[in-house]
């Protein structure tokens, strides 16, 4: 008992000085980076990464924005307007230059004379203040905030996909109104950037118009408003008012904190606002020490799953030489005998009877002097995987002993097409020996196994099939002669 026991008390000992060095080591670690990560994240990561997403969202859009912008003070444009829009396929030409650029699609041009909307394909339709589609038309005429507007619409052109469109107003060198020209960014595209900017700083993005909704996220448009969200909604005239200069501001929803930065973007109207959830930023701090218990608990768990591991390979691969020829692969009659009784009742099942090959190479003795052992094992292999290949899942090949095999196959009746399918394919197949082209046969003896029949009697009328083939020529199959009790072996 004492041998047990001291090895119990030892295992005791170094688990105990693994825990202490994992407490001590997780609480300098957390002693020591809980200063320095929460400042880096809380007053420093946020900003910066506003600062960073503010240019990078802003450049996707201020860009089709100075295009649309060009495009409305294009005199190309300007006159064609007001010379009749003769030619409408150069306007089509000019519009499909447009997109793809900056990532612009559907861009367009309305003409105030004619109300015509040209796109890329030439002419969509004829705009109405009747048709409910086309207020954003005369919206844009009413504006008088700036020379555009930005909204979010279907785009007709391209399969009713939500768009951000950028409507310009044209107007010739008097202040005549001469129509709208605009681009479209798909908003499909835009949330996927804000998605991808998600991703990569861990952070909420999102836009809100003046009115304080919500309209582009990672998710798309939204319909929400800032006031009607719990936390936000104390927060919401606070960032209306804000302007172009980030503000910093924090609020709680469902027991986490949250640090929010706000800004205004003059061009669009629209508010930035990116947020960091500050109680989840700072839980790798909390979770420090619960991680490296974790680690070093994982790694004594890893060694004895090892051990396991190892142990129960050694039982398989024990067994697998038990129950199986290390050359052929195939069942060894242990392992057929173990299985027997199942196999039988999977048959019973089936309505099917068993069928027995006796299958033996001929003139393997001749291989092996000829070629040598070495070879005689080769076609001892190929001869096992041509068999192999040819069976269903539920039959069963074992090597018999020597060049001998035995199959055993669910049947409805005394039919030899699979042995003479065996005998075919081996004696077709080539096989290389010492450089040369070599090739065998086999010969087959067939019975029918029928209850009461003793698998030795069924193996024996098989083994007399067999001898007849080797008698007959070989390469050849021979069916055993019906079973009679009276031939079954005293035992």
């Amino acid at each position: 008992m004492s041998g047990p026991l001291s090895r119990y008390r030892l295992a005791i000992i170094v688990a105990l000085l693994l825990l202490a060095g994992i407490i001590v080591n997780a609480g300098l670690y957390y002693q020591q980076g809980s200063q320095d990560i929460r400042h880096g994240i809380v007053e420093q990561g946020l900003p910066l990464t506003g600062d960073t997403i503010f240019s990078e969202i802003d450049k996707s859009i201020l860009r089709p924005l100075s295009v649309a912008s060009l495009m409305a003070n294009d005199t190309f444009l300007q006159d064609w307007l007001m010379d009749g829009e003769r030619g409408p396929d150069r306007v089509a030409r000019y519009l499909a230059a447009i997109n793809g650029r900056y990532g612009i699609t559907g861009s367009f041009l309305v003409s105030e004379s004619s109300r015509r909307y040209y796109y890329a394909g030439g002419v969509l339709k004829t705009v109405s203040p009747a048709d409910p589609e086309d207020r954003w038309y005369f919206r844009s005429l009413k504006n008088t905030q700036g020379a555009y507007d930005i909204a979010l619409d279907e785009d007709m052109t391209n399969g009713g996909k939500t768009t951000l469109f950028i409507n310009h107003r044209i107007v010739d060198s008097q202040g005549k109104l001469l129509g709208v020209i605009g681009v479209g960014l798909p908003q499909a595209e835009l949330s996927a950037q804000l998605a991808a900017h998600e991703r990569r700083f861990q952070r909420r993005i999102y836009f809100i118009d003046h009115d304080g909704r919500i309209v582009l996220d990672s998710a798309g448009a939204g319909q929400s408003k800032l006031r009607d969200l719990p936390g936000l909604a104390q927060l919401a005239d606070a960032i209306l008012a804000g302007g172009p200069e980030p503000r910093k501001l924090e609020y709680s929803r469902d027991g986490n904190r949250y640090l929010l930065t706000s800004r205004l973007l003059p061009e669009l109207g629209w508010h930035l606002l990116v947020e960091q959830n500050e109680t989840r930023a700072l839980q790798p701090l909390h979770a420090a020490l619960q991680v490296n218990l974790a680690i070093n608990s994982t790694i004594l768990l890893l060694v004895l799953i090892a051990v396991l591991a190892t142990l129960q390979h050694h039982q398989r691969r024990m067994r697998q030489l038990a129950t199986t020829d290390p050359l052929t692969g195939c069942l060894n009659r242990l392992a057929f005998l173990d299985l027997l009784p199942g196999w039988l009742r999977a048959c019973e099942r089936a309505s099917a009877e068993p069928q027995l090959l006796m299958i033996d190479i001929d003139h393997f003795k001749q291989v092996n002097d000829k070629h040598g052992h070495q070879i005689g094992d080769q076609v001892l292999r190929e001869i096992a995987d041509l068999l192999r290949s040819q069976l269903r899942g539920g039959d069963l090949l074992i090597r018999w002993g020597g060049e001998e095999f035995v199959v055993l196959v669910h049947s409805h009746g005394d039919d030899d097409a699979l042995a003479e399918r065996l005998r075919s394919i081996v004696a077709n197949h080539m096989m290389s020996a010492s450089g040369k082209r070599l090739t065998v046969t086999i010969s087959i003896g067939l019975c029918q196994w029928l209850p009461p029949e003793t698998l030795e009697a069924a193996v024996a009328r098989a083994d007399l099939a067999l001898y007849a083939a080797k008698q007959g020529g070989r390469n050849r199959v021979c069916h055993a002669q019906p079973y009679h009790p009276l031939d079954e072996p005293i035992a």
